[in-house]
Order: C-alpha cells, then structure tokens, then sequence
C-alpha cells in the first residue's frame, strides 16, 4: 500500500515578479506587523488560490482581501494592492466566506487600469497569518512567477 504526501506548498497566486515582502512599500507589510509573506507585482488581472482550503474572509465593500485556512491550520491572506481598503469596483471576489477553495481556482479579478487612475500601486501580497501546525515555512527569492505553476513557498 502507498500512502502519497499532500503536498502543502504554495504556488504563485498571480502570474509577474516575485520579490520579497520586505521591498513592499507600506509598512504594515515589509515591517511584517501582520505576519511573514511574499508579494508580486502582476502581470495580469487575476488572483488564484495558493493552497487548498477554506476562505474565512473576504473583505467586505472593497472586496481587496481574502483569508483561506488550510487543513493543517496554516492561514493566508491574499490582499490586492495597496491604499484598495477603501475603493470599491476595483476588486472582484469570486468566493465567499465557508467556500472551500483548490489550490489554482480563481479567486479575485482586479481592475489594473482603475487602480492605476487611483494611483494605487498593484502590487499583491500573500501573508501568513497563523501558522497552524507548520513548523516552518520558507519562501522562495526574487524571480518571475507563473501562476499555478511556480512554487513560493515550502511549508514543513
């Protein structure tokens, strides 16, 4: 009998470059008050699962943050943009809370140009909110990134 890994990475959840949290400019994200994470600058429009799980948030009214808890307890934050906490039309759920999710289904479309007019950086951060029962979680460096496809984050 062969028992086969879940495997509980995360892979890119939008396609474009990869850089570190860190480099985002807002504080709340690179001095990492509300956890570790990673962020990538798009290349297009639309915001894909990382991991497998169920969606505990979707910010109401701008619709620009979405939670999503792993089955190890592990929980992420997708937030779209930055200074989006108050804009509306700009983001798009397609999820609501208590929806399980697989890793790669669209879960959020954004309006680049619009954000753009309201000179809002697209940059989209991915931030580990509780690590449940991962011992660590390590992302990958700086690179270009397909979404679905390249892995950026290992959780042991």
């Amino acid at each position: 009998m062969f028992f086969f890994k879940k495997n509980k990475n995360l892979k890119a959840f939008l396609t474009g470059e990869l850089v570190s949290i860190d480099k985002v400019n807002d504080d709340v994200f690179s001095q990492k008050m509300m956890g570790d994470g990673i962020a990538i600058k798009p290349n297009d429009d639309k915001i894909y699962s990382p991991c497998d799980g169920t969606v505990e948030v979707v910010f109401e009214g701008s619709e620009h943050a979405i939670g999503i808890v792993m089955d190890n307890g592990l929980q992420v934050m997708i937030h779209c943009g930055l200074n989006t906490v108050n804009l509306t039309g700009i983001c798009s759920s397609k999820v609501k809370k208590g929806d399980k999710v697989k890793a790669g289904q669209l879960i959020m479309t954004f309006d680049r140009e619009k954000l753009k007019e309201e000179n809002c950086d697209d940059i989209t951060m991915l931030v580990v909110l509780d690590q449940g029962e991962a011992k660590s979680i390590t992302f990958v460096g700086d690179q270009n990134v397909v979404a679905n496809e390249t892995e950026i984050a290992q959780i042991a």
